[in-house]
């Protein structure tokens, strides 16, 4: 197709790349293309850019909800991208029955079926950013749409220039009616969607009856509201930093879970806590899809019982729990892991022990200062504690003479003391030799074959794998 001379689109699009750094000249972009009038002008803005060349990839999902409709705007997608002389990347997806698999309505449905669609095509074409045609009209329904069903700021801010997941906007200055008038102007075609007058779509009611009321009022509300998104969005973007900074602070973190600091958590308002729950979870889950203020305000409620032991089930089996001095929030195959197996230990070695967990027993002529040692980490006289070994699960009212102490203790009155959580201590391993406790693992060592400076051997018993389990916090 023709270039197009520049004009005040162009520019606005160009100073939007520039301010917000959605890509540079060079960039391989997906574009997402409906075959309607936002996006086919957002496909000939970028492939006509006056000095930013980019590598462009046309993107279309056939969402099968309008028969011979859908499949008609597909074709449309595929000829447009030919004109252009780019390649057309095509998908169908039964959304309807996708809505009923998630339990959501066919916007989120729809939704959830387009990234997932753009995402696997930037990996596969190893693209550096997902181009899609939201615009200020858009912005202004959206955060109506989330004023409506209730929010805070976090949602208020709406839709952002650009993601972590690298989703880029550059038309969010522009309003619709300028992309329709563009669209006229250079005699693109374009298809209308009949779904968008089906008011039965919150959204469509919005546009065609909410805003148009609102607009008696200010004939400026659309570009007020996304003004209003797009403050609430740089503000989001402050408090995310020091939200950050404080998460670090505060977070330790496994595979599949997140503890956080209960005494940290305290010292911290209210509205911070929250958004530390929020990243937590997106830092567990992945995403925060499900998930509303009211279960933000449950996890507050759990912290300030500071009750160990004491639980919440959240959504999509994640699970949280006050154990020791921390708020875990974890996968429930995390929080429930298989019961310990007895085995032997014959020799140095590495044994599996379940659960991502093992244990390397090495031999050395070193002698190794129990004091100088981390809790994962035992040094055992050879000739005080010959093999075999076994490493096996403590028995109810068992007791260990615990090093640099008098006496004995309960295992089950230590865990308790160190507040470790029933439902994890059946996996934590005991070494024995013979019937005598060596080291009750990662948590205290006995008195019984300890390594002294006379020693010219000395076995160093290590524990693999903490990052699996939070027992170990």
């Amino acid at each position: 197709m023709a270039l197009n001379p520049a004009s005040p689109l162009h520019r606005e699009v160009t100073a939007a790349i520039r301010q917000f750094d959605l890509c540079r000249p060079g960039d391989r972009v997906i574009i997402a293309v409906s075959g309607g009038a936002d996006s086919v002008a957002l496909l000939d803005l970028l492939a006509t850019l006056p000095d930013f060349p980019l590598q462009l990839v046309v993107a279309h999902l056939n969402h099968g909800l309008r028969g011979e409709e859908s499949d008609g705007d597909e074709h449309f997608v595929q000829e447009l991208a030919a004109k252009y002389g780019l390649s057309c990347e095509t998908e169908r997806c039964d959304v309807r029955a996708l809505a009923q698999q998630l339990r959501s309505s066919l916007e989120d449905a729809g939704r959830t079926a387009r990234y997932d669609f753009f995402q696997r095509l930037r990996d596969n074409c190893q693209a550096d950013a997902i181009a899609v045609g939201h615009h200020r009209d858009d912005q202004a329904e959206t955060f109506l749409i989330r004023l409506l069903r209730g929010s805070g700021t976090t949602g208020l801010a709406s839709m952002a220039p650009r993601t972590a997941g690298g989703i880029i906007r550059p038309l969010l200055n522009i309003s619709r009616q300028e992309l329709r008038r563009y669209c006229s102007e250079r005699q693109l075609p374009f298809r209308e969607d009949s779904s968008n007058s089906d008011q039965s779509f919150l959204r469509n009611r919005i546009r065609h009856q909410l805003l148009p009321l609102l607009a008696g009022y200010n004939p400026s509300i659309a570009q007020q509201l996304a003004a209003t998104a797009h403050l609430l969005g740089e503000d989001e973007n402050l408090l995310d930093h020091c939200t950050e900074s404080v998460f670090n602070q505060l977070a330790q973190r496994g595979a599949g879970w997140i503890a956080l600091n209960l005494q940290g958590l305290a010292s911290h308002p209210r509205a911070l806590r929250l958004r530390l729950y929020r990243r937590a979870l997106q830092s567990v889950r992945g995403s925060l899809q499900r998930y509303e203020l009211r279960h933000f305000l449950l996890l507050d409620d759990l912290q300030q019982r500071n009750q160990t032991g004491a639980g919440l089930n959240l959504p999509d089996r994640i699970e949280a729990i006050l154990t020791g001095n921390q708020l875990l929030l974890a996968q429930q195959t995390v929080l429930h892991p298989l019961p310990l197996q007895p085995m032997q230990l014959p020799g140095p070695g590495v044994f599996d022990l379940g659960n991502g967990l093992s244990l390397t027993i090495t031999a050395t002529d070193t002698p190794t200062d129990w004091r100088q040692l981390p809790p994962t980490s035992c040094a055992v006289d050879p000739q005080q504690a010959p093999f075999p070994w076994v490493v096996r699960h403590y028995e109810p009212g068992e007791r260990l003479e615990l090093l640099g102490l008098q006496g004995s203790r309960r295992i089950q009155d230590i865990l308790t003391d160190l507040k470790i959580p029933r439902h994890l201590r059946t996996c934590l391993p005991l070494v024995c030799q013979g019937s005598q406790p060596l080291w009750l693992v990662g948590i205290r060592r006995t008195r019984h074959a300890p390594v002294s400076g006379t020693n010219s051997k000395s076995l160093l018993v290590q524990l693999n794998g903490t990052e699996k389990l939070p027992l170990f916090i």
